[in-house]
C-alpha cells in the first residue's frame, strides 16, 4: 500500500506554522534561560548564606568559582538579589573587593581555566600574571585551551609537563625583568649625560663671559672675539660628544660583548689620532700656544692620553 501524496499547503497556513514553531522556539528559549538565572540566583543566595555564616571566603580561591563568578557578573543576575543590586555589593556580600574578582576574572579571561588550573599548583603569584598578561598582548606568550606557547616552545597543559612550564614562564619573566632594568639603567644615564652637559654648557657660558670681560679689557678687535667665542662653542660640543663615551658617566651595559668593548676603545683611538694629528699639524702652522701667555693648558683628558 502506497502513501498517499501529501496536499501542499496554501501560503497563508505556511507562513502560519512558520510563525507558531518560532514562537514554540522562543518560548522554550525564554523557558530554559529562567531556568539558568533561577538556578545562578539559587546558588548566589547558597553563597551569601554560607560565607556569612561560616566565613568560607577562602573556598573562592578556585578556578571554578572564578568561571561561576564570570556567570553572574556577565549575566548581571547580582541586579536581582534583594538588597544587593551591583557588582561591588555583591562581590562585598561574598568577602571580595571588586577589584580582586575583577582581577581574577581577567585572568581568566586571558588565560583560560585550563591554564589557570595548571599554574595554580605553581610557584607564580598575581604580579606573575599580571606580567604574562602583558607578554600576551606582546605576542611573547600565547595560551589556548590545550597548550601555551611561550617563544619557539609549546608546552601542552598537562601535569607531566608542569615543571617544563614552570621553568619557561621564569625564564620569562626573568628575561622580561633584565630587559626592563636596562632600559632603567639607560634612561638614567642619559640623564646623567643631559645633567653633565648642562653643568659644561653653564660652564662654558661663564668662560664665554670671562672672555668677553677680557676681551673688552684688553681691546680685542671685533674678529679676535668672534673666533675665540667659536672656539669656546667647539670645545663645548666635544666635551658634550666626550661624555656620551665616558665609562664612568655612560659605561657598556654589564652584558657588552668582546666585540662592543673592542668598537668603543676603537672610536676612542680614532678620536685621539685625528685630534694628536690636527693639532701637529696646526702647531706647524700657527706655532706652540706657549708663546699667547693669555693660554692655559687643560688638565690632559684620560680618553686622549699619549701612549
Amino acid at each position: 500500500m502506497t502513501d498517499k501524496k501529501r496536499k501542499p499547503m496554501d501560503p497563508d497556513t505556511e507562513a502560519a506554522l512558520a510563525i507558531v514553531d518560532m514562537e514554540q522556539k522562543q518560548d522554550r528559549y525564554r523557558e530554559t534561560e529562567q531556568q539558568t538565572r533561577e538556578r545562578l540566583i539559587a546558588k548566589c543566595h547558597e553563597v551569601i548564606g554560607r560565607v556569612q555564616g561560616l566565613n568560607m571566603i577562602s573556598e573562592f580561591a578556585n578556578v571554578s568559582n572564578f568561571v561561576w563568578l564570570k556567570q553572574v557578573k556577565d549575566s548581571k543576575i547580582y541586579k536581582d538579589l534583594p538588597e544587593i543590586g551591583t557588582w561591588d555589593k555583591f562581590c562585598n556580600y561574598i568577602g571580595l573587593s571588586r577589584q580582586k574578582v575583577d582581577l581574577d576574572l581577567q585572568n581568566l579571561t586571558t588565560f583560560g581555566e585550563a591554564f589557570l588550573l595548571t599554574v595554580g599548583n605553581l610557584n607564580v603569584g598575581y604580579r606573575d600574571l599580571k606580567k604574562l598578561r602583558q607578554l600576551t598582548h606582546e605576542g611573547s606568550v600565547a595560551v589556548d585551551a590545550n597548550s601555551v606557547t611561550i617563544g619557539e616552545e609549546k608546552i601542552p597543559l598537562t601535569p607531566e609537563r608542569s615543571e617544563d612550564l614552570q621553568l619557561a614562564i621564569e625564564s620569562l619573566l626573568e628575561a622580561k625583568n633584565r630587559e626592563i632594568e636596562d632600559k632603567e639603567a639607560q634612561v638614567k644615564a642619559k640623564e646623567r649625560i643631559l645633567k653633565d652637559k648642562s653643568k659644561t654648557i653653564d660652564k662654558q657660558a661663564h668662560e664665554i663671559s670671562l672672555m668677553e670681560g677680557k676681551a673688552k679689557k684688553n681691546g680685542y678687535t671685533p674678529i679676535e672675539e668672534s673666533q675665540m667665542r667659536a672656539m669656546d662653542n667647539s670645545r663645548t660640543i666635544i666635551d658634550g660628544l666626550l661624555m656620551e663615551f665616558d665609562p664612568e658617566r655612560n659605561p657598556l651595559p654589564p652584558d657588552a660583548t668582546p666585540r662592543m668593548r673592542a668598537k668603543l676603545m676603537h672610536t676612542l683611538d680614532y678620536f685621539r689620532r685625528v685630534i694628536l694629528a690636527t693639532y701637529d699639524t696646526a702647531a706647524d702652522e700657527y706655532g706652540e700656544p706657549e708663546i699667547d701667555d693669555d693660554w692655559i693648558p687643560p688638565p690632559p683628558a684620560r680618553a686622549f692620553a699619549q701612549v
